[in-house]
């Protein structure tokens, strides 16, 4: 059977519980091993797709060929599989005006070794890419992928520019700098205030731009997924005890309470832990001045160095918000224009494709 042929008889279905459970399997030598064992793997990955945001908004896609009974045949062959997150996000219209869009990320890329090299992960972007156009009537779909850019690129779509700010951790910074502002921790107690309060400050954000743009907007269940991540990951590769801060605020000490400063809520910074890599990656971010930033940081080092980790990463900050030079006298830092793991959107709406995606920051890449 020719290649043209056995693409033409390949489908693209939502795979059931019991197929996401062949897609892990198939996944672990490349994703699991050796740090965990199968079992801890699968065990992972689906307590992962039944928490809160995942139960409604992830689904895992498989490749099979047509002819299989998917309603019989609990294993088919998985010619290539993948899986997407719904998401909402903010776009600017042309008559100044802010809507609210559904968009796909998709995620976690898979073609199993013995089916590579025959066009069938293409196969499967393709029909994906219809499949969230036109029947899930989305805007837009967006990844952060290794693969070489010509791949997604000749698919429809289009990379954006990566930088990363790394930050060596090292003990003589982990102590506070002196300072007259009031530093809060972000917990669960004030998690969803600090992110709905950040909701607001992007669509205005949004509003003060020329050009149509679009914005991931952050969600409390979003967060709490990737912070339940975080405590598999102690658990499975740091056998550690839960972090229990999730970022830090700065206030006005002549104001005490959230609710006084919500004009200060634009100055804070959100983790999470990578005990994989012994890295803490900072989430999201916002700040007001090179000053502000490096108070910021400061707290970061604080909690990175807590857990004993060797970096903290941030990705595509606003660099007027940096003093790099000072900095430097400050921090071991380093701002690297990424050529791998870059981030790509496809942008769906037929009257514009020239959007431009903002705060490409890590708490909506997966």
């Amino acid at each position: 059977m020719s290649s043209e042929i056995e693409h033409q008889d390949l489908v693209l279905v939502e795979a059931t519980p019991e197929q996401a459970r062949i897609t892990n399997r198939n996944s672990y030598m490349d994703w699991g091993y050796p740090l965990l064992t199968i079992d801890e793997y699968i065990e992972r990955e689906e307590i992962l797709a039944n928490n809160e945001f995942t139960s409604e908004n992830f689904k895992v896609w498989i490749l099979v060929s047509k002819k299989c009974n998917l309603l019989n045949d609990t294993e088919p062959t998985i010619f290539s599989q993948c899986e997407t997150f719904k998401l909402k996000a903010l776009i600017t219209l042309s008559s100044g005006q802010i809507q609210e869009v559904i968009g796909y990320y998709i995620g976690s890329l898979f073609t199993p070794p013995q089916y590579r090299h025959k066009g069938y992960a293409t196969k499967l972007m393709e029909l994906l890419n219809d499949k969230l156009r036109f029947e899930y009537k989305a805007k837009f779909s967006y990844l952060h992928s290794a693969i070489g850019s010509d791949f997604y690129s000749r698919l429809g779509w289009r990379i954006f520019p990566h930088k990363e700010i790394k930050f060596k951790v090292d003990d003589r910074f982990s102590t506070s700098l002196k300072h007259s502002e009031l530093i809060i921790a972000i917990n669960e107690s004030n998690l969803e205030t600090i992110i709905n309060k950040d909701c607001e400050f992007i669509r205005k954000d949004l509003k003060k731009l020329n050009k149509k743009s679009m914005a991931i907007l952050p969600t409390k269940p979003a967060f709490d997924w990737l912070f339940q991540k975080t405590k598999l990951y102690s658990k499975f590769y740091a056998d550690t005890n839960d972090p229990r801060q999730f970022g830090a605020m700065i206030l006005n000490k002549k104001k005490e309470s959230i609710n006084e400063n919500e004009e200060l809520l634009e100055r804070f910074i959100l983790w999470n832990h990578d005990f994989m890599y012994n890295q803490l990656f900072i989430i999201r971010f916002r700040s007001d001045s090179p000053y502000t930033t490096r108070l910021l940081i400061q707290q970061a080092m604080q909690e990175a160095s807590k857990f004993q980790f060797k970096q903290i990463i941030l990705w595509n900050p606003d660099l007027r918000l940096f003093n790099i030079s000072e900095d430097l006298n400050v921090f071991d830092v380093e701002v690297v224009e990424k050529t791998e793991f870059l981030p790509y959107l496809s942008w769906y709406a037929d009257d514009d494709d020239d959007v431009d995606w903002i705060l490409i920051e890590k708490y909506s890449l997966f």
